[in-house]
């Protein structure tokens, strides 16, 4: 395993890599405020075994990447109701900022092409880059994620406060530790949850340290980037989208709706699953990546001993 902090597109990103550096890389991407840690450890080892080279990162305003201090114009709710209303929302950055992230990370690695795995808002990412940057993403996978239509059926009032807008009162790791059963609880689905291990990210994720204006930005991100439609019919690699049946946030239309927008992207609806990723859906979700990649028909391991960025000569923007 190997870690640390690294330079893409003004930012400083935190990275963890783990499998074999000559594997195929997978990248995975994560949601609204969350940090890496929230990967389930059995899913990212279990690729690793597999023999890809699994790379997870916080995100810009999440964990130990950069934090974004700038002004708040504009709240939540009159946010969203510009946002359903097709009219702009001020944002410090948008999705696109974000894909440009993604991508410099590749660079910074030396990774040229690389599978793209997301979750929540890191699946829209993920989206994005692969219809914007099909020269650099072999596969997206894309899960409990959606085409960011202000069209699809609203997440359940419960679920969307918890996350973005929360009324308790966190000064202690305890505090943090119960208002993080409680989230799980009203975002979950009805497979029993680890709770062993969501108390480890949550602990991470307070001793790493927290960052709740970059929640706000994230989501601000979101709606001022509006609907992935105009894009996502560019999307030319492999594509599996995977969704909780019982997803309370996203509802499954939104993975449907990915998959409609996405030329020849498979669907795959997890009964019992919500917003988040339980012990019973991990081998189906770990098999149903590894199967993504494989259908990207990679002949040769990229980002390792195989396939350098020097090799290809890709440049930031594009250009061979």
């Amino acid at each position: 395993m190997s870690s640390g902090i690294i330079k893409s597109n003004g930012m400083e990103l935190y990275y963890d890599a783990r499998g074999p550096e000559d594997g195929e890389p997978i990248l995975f991407i994560m949601g609204l405020s969350a940090q890496w840690v929230f990967w389930p450890e059995a899913l990212l080892n279990d690729l690793a075994r597999r023999g890809y080279r699994v790379i997870a990162f916080d995100n810009r305003d999440a964990g130990m990447s950069t934090a974004i201090r700038a002004p708040i114009r504009q709240g939540p709710v009159g946010a969203m109701a510009r946002y359903m209303l097709g009219m702009p929302v001020a944002a410090p950055y948008t999705l696109v900022d974000m894909v440009a992230d993604t991508v410099g990370l590749l660079d910074a690695l030396g990774i040229a092409r690389a599978h793209l795995v997301g979750a929540s808002m890191g699946g829209m990412i993920a989206q994005l880059t692969a219809a914007t940057r099909s020269d650099r993403v072999l596969s997206l996978t894309s899960i409990m994620s959606s085409n960011n239509s202000p069209f699809l059926p609203p997440p359940k009032p419960a679920a969307l406060k918890t996350l973005v807008a929360p009324k308790v009162k966190v000064e202690t790791l305890d505090q943090y530790l119960a208002f993080g059963r409680d989230m799980m609880s009203r975002i979950g689905g009805t497979l029993p949850q680890d709770q062993q291990d969501l108390e480890r990210a949550f602990r991470q994720s307070w001793e790493r340290g927290l960052n709740p204006r970059g929640i706000r930005n994230q989501f601000m991100a979101i709606l001022a980037t509006g609907s992935l439609n105009r894009y996502l019919r560019r999307v030319q690699c492999p594509a599996q989208i995977i969704h909780g049946g019982s997803d309370p946030l996203i509802r499954p239309a939104g993975g449907k709706a990915s998959a409609k927008a996405i030329p020849g992207a498979r669907l795959a609806i997890l009964e019992g699953m919500g917003h988040d990723l339980p012990p019973a859906v991990l081998p189906r979700v770990g098999e149903l990546i590894a199967a993504t990649a494989r259908r990207a028909g990679a002949s040769r391991p990229l980002g390792g001993e195989g396939e350098h960025l020097a090799d290809v000569a890709v440049s930031v923007d594009g250009h061979q």
